[in-house]
């Protein structure tokens, strides 16, 4: 059987690339705003997919319609198991939840039946429950080094000079989940990251906790966002 990792260079689909060992790691580029700065990090024995016509129906939000689902379509041309690099903080997004694996493997699987392909495929749910915080310490505990994490993915809306911005919320994300797991941060990184924390986390704060903000409803993950921005917090107000 081979394993089709469905791979952009973020987090997840790296730290899922160290622990499941895919057979094909394949980047599917649809020239959205930020599929630039991906595909420059992309590692050598990453396979690239042109599927640029897809960037056409990118929201503002940079959020693309159904896209997993075509992302899933495309895979199952290069294997017999793929891997969504979607984890349990992601279920905002419906085509990111156990469900959507469910129907869209039937869905795949039902085309495939024709007599002229005869083939099937599985759609592996291995990490799909597990949130980024967890991933991360599995990684750390199987000899990962967190540094490398940090230094070879890529996680951000709005790349400056070919930089995360430490401004926008997957750089929030990354940036909190491994200053919480021991990553090391320069103090201008975190002066950057403490601005964006300041504006559009800080205020979401309710008396008596951090419940209600648009960051603590991902279980256990919420509780390494909530202790990196205390961090920052000790840091900064004083």
């Amino acid at each position: 059987m081979t394993k089709v990792l469905l791979y952009s260079g973020g987090m997840d689909s790296w730290l899922i690339n160290q622990l499941w060992k895919p057979d094909v790691k394949l980047y599917v580029d649809i020239n959205g705003d930020y599929s630039k700065e991906e595909i420059k990090r992309l590692p050598e024995d990453v396979k690239v997919v042109d599927f640029s016509l897809l960037g056409d129906y990118e929201l503002e939000n940079k959020f693309v319609p159904m896209r997993n689902l075509y992302f899933l379509m495309l895979a199952s041309n290069y294997g017999d198991e793929i891997c969504l690099g979607a984890t349990a903080g992601d279920w905002g997004n419906k085509d990111k939840t156990p469900e959507f694996l469910n129907a869209a493997e039937e869905m795949i699987n039902y085309l495939l039946s024709d007599k002229k392909v005869a083939r099937k495929i599985s759609v592996c749910r291995d990490f799909i429950n597990v949130p980024k915080s967890k991933l991360i310490r599995r990684y750390i505990a199987q000899g990962g080094d967190i540094e490398t994490l940090k230094k070879e993915t890529f996680s951000c809306y709005t790349p400056k000079n070919g930089k995360e911005c430490l401004a926008c919320y997957p750089c929030f994300r990354k940036f909190a989940l491994l200053l919480a797991n021991g990553a090391q941060y320069t103090q201008k990184e975190k002066e950057v990251m403490w601005a964006y924390v300041r504006k559009y986390i800080i205020p979401t704060k309710e008396e008596g906790g951090y419940q209600g903000t648009y960051y603590t409803d991902r279980g256990e993950e919420s509780r390494d966002l909530i202790a990196a921005v205390e961090l920052l917090r000790k840091e900064f107000e004083k």
